[in-house]
């Protein structure tokens, strides 16, 4: 897989991560996908806006769980 294949990868996971309810905010997902290898997350989210869009995901789906 490419490298630019791999980073839209890594981001649509970081979303889905995001939407699922199962992470508090960025760094459990950037914690998360490191341990399923991709290593290069840290530096794929390493921009606040970036950090700040999936800290509301992750807000907006544990409230919508109940959580």
């Amino acid at each position: 897989m490419r490298k630019k294949e791999r980073a839209e990868l890594i981001d649509r996971l970081a979303d889905e991560m995001a939407r699922s309810g199962e992470y508090a905010d960025w760094m459990e997902i950037e914690v998360a996908l490191r341990h399923q290898g991709y290593r290069e997350a840290r530096q794929l989210l390493d921009d606040r806006y970036r950090r700040n869009e999936l800290d509301g995901m992750c807000r907006q789906a544990r409230l919508k769980n109940g959580g």
